[in-house]
């Protein structure tokens, strides 16, 4: 079936046009699904249905700019209730199964996506036992119908490569599902299929194979800036680009020391749990000590004198546009014993981590573009965080602690800006333009 007609012809393959439905104009269920609150027996007299499994009033979600409204809420929260009861779990697919077959609205694929995909709530909820379940499997088949979806197909023209667009996001979270459910084969053709995409629009063109420009199967981010280095792991040699490296293992014993002070009381220090929703099992806390281009009261108040070196190394290029609020970052993290973080990874390739590490280190591992690191105390890993990673701490002897800077690629220039209006953080100078 091919899309009606739209502002630009997708050149896509057969997998992809396959599965294109056309556009329903009707947006009853798009309507529903934008609005504030819940109308639909309004004045009936009856007590309206529920609009979400998971809201912002009780807390459950961590994405503030989304409301999380969905169909099969009553099925799904009667499987929630009794996860071993195999009619309720079959009640609850009919009911996903039967809207991913029949929804051509946007924001209904989309949060259908975001729900079974445990994309925007603080905990694990359909994945919490296996990775690999029915319902993560009708997540990303949401996930595979919204990239074919007029709409999303359309941010190729509406978004400049600089911002998030729709298939590369859905594409990469897709495709790291399907790696966290060990379905490596099928991971592998969507990666294929998504990179051979082009796109001609009124806006722009893009040949096969250029519309997403991945260039490793662990390297999938969703903002890709062009004409930057990729490695994954930045060795000692390219340090010359990179000064922070060396000035971190310079003053490693300032930093150690502050942050044995810091680890003596956690909860004054400003500790807070780190990226919840990667993770089922154990203990993965943070405290922020430079974020949005301000050092934090932590920062100051708990790590004086990290504080006043970072202030001489950061921001590392002033004046430049963010693509990311993780462009740069400060933190001290720290892991407990039995901790295993799922494979995943950063934003855009013009960011880099760099880790050092303070202590508790034996057994733990860091994993990046399928590779294994260990840390060293006083020392610096420096590698690429978009492409894939994974952290554990399941052979730790104590609670592992590191400090990570992650860093703007020193690639970036001005030239890299040219013809944009905005990056998906901020707005680009018009003297950048």
């Amino acid at each position: 079936r091919a899309f009606p007609a739209m502002r630009g012809v997708l050149l896509l393959s057969a997998f992809w046009s396959q599965r294109a439905a056309a556009f329903d104009l009707l947006q009853t269920i798009g309507s529903f699904f934008g609005a504030t609150k819940d109308e639909t027996s309004e004045g009936s007299g009856e007590t309206p249905a529920p609009y979400a499994l998971f809201t912002h009033e009780a807390g459950q979600l961590h994405c503030d700019d989304r409301t999380l409204r969905h169909p099969c809420v009553l099925e799904l929260k009667a499987f929630l209730e009794d996860r071993n009861n195999t009619a309720k779990r079959q009640h609850a697919l009919s009911c996903v199964n039967e809207v991913m077959e029949t929804s051509q609205d946007y924001w209904e694929l989309k949060n259908m996506t975001h729900l079974l995909l445990d994309l925007d709530t603080k905990d694990h909820v359909f994945d919490k036992e296996s990775r690999d379940n029915e319902f993560i499997s009708a997540g990303i088949g949401f996930a595979k119908k919204l990239m074919a979806h007029p709409d999303c197909l359309q941010e190729f023209d509406t978004k400049g490569e600089l911002e998030c667009r729709c298939v590369p996001l859905y594409g990469k979270v897709s495709t790291l599902k399907l790696k966290n459910a060990g379905k490596y084969e099928e991971a592998q053709q969507l990666f294929q299929q998504v990179r051979q995409m082009g796109w001609e629009g009124q806006q722009r063109h893009y040949a096969p194979g250029e519309a997403v420009p991945w260039d490793n199967f662990h390297h999938t981010p969703q903002i890709w800036v062009r004409g930057l280095r990729s490695m994954p792991i930045w060795p000692r040699e390219t340090w010359k680009d990179l000064p922070i490296c060396s000035l971190l293992e310079e003053h490693f014993p300032t930093i150690q020391e502050e942050t044995a002070r810091a680890m003596a009381d956690e909860a004054a220090s400003g500790f807070e749990d780190a990226y919840r929703f990667l993770y089922e099992k154990g203990e993965w806390n943070r405290v922020l000590l430079y974020h949005g281009r301000k050092f934090t009261d932590e920062c100051d108040r708990v790590f004086p004198k990290t504080c006043a070196l970072l202030r001489q190394w950061l921001p590392s290029k002033p004046g430049l546009p963010w693509t990311s609020d993780q462009n740069e970052q400060v933190m001290v993290i720290k892991m407990k014993q039995g901790t295993d973080v799922e494979t995943h990874s950063g934003p855009s390739n013009n960011i880099l981590n760099i880790h050092l590490g303070i202590s508790g280190l034996e057994g733990a591992k860091l994993f990046v573009a399928n590779e294994t690191y260990h840390w060293e105390e006083g020392k610096v890993i420096a590698w690429d965080g978009s492409y894939d990673h994974r952290v554990h701490c399941l052979d730790c002897k104590e609670t592992r602690v590191i400090m990570m800077v992650r860093y703007m690629h020193p690639d970036m220039a001005p030239e890299h800006y040219k013809g944009h209006q905005r990056t998906h953080f901020e707005e680009i100078p018009l003297e950048m333009q």
